[in-house]
């Protein structure tokens, strides 16, 4: 996932990436496994990656919840 990419297709701008609303997104998505984190990325969690992960992927559950 490109975060500018998922930003912009989220409606968000561009200037959101790594914003407080930016996480609190980023964060459900992984709550309600409609993203998974990269093992081979992971990292500590910190200011660049507050989840613990440099790259994630969208599960068929984020196809799910964009379909309603």
């Amino acid at each position: 996932m490109d975060p500018t990419r998922a930003a912009h297709e989220a409606g968000l701008d561009v200037g959101d990436v790594g914003s407080e609303r930016y996480h609190h997104a980023l964060g459900y998505l992984l709550e309600e496994a409609a993203l998974l984190g990269d093992e081979h990325t992971a990292t500590e969690t910190g200011d660049r990656q507050a989840h613990g992960y440099a790259l994630y992927f969208f599960t068929r559950r984020a196809v799910k919840l964009l379909e309603g």
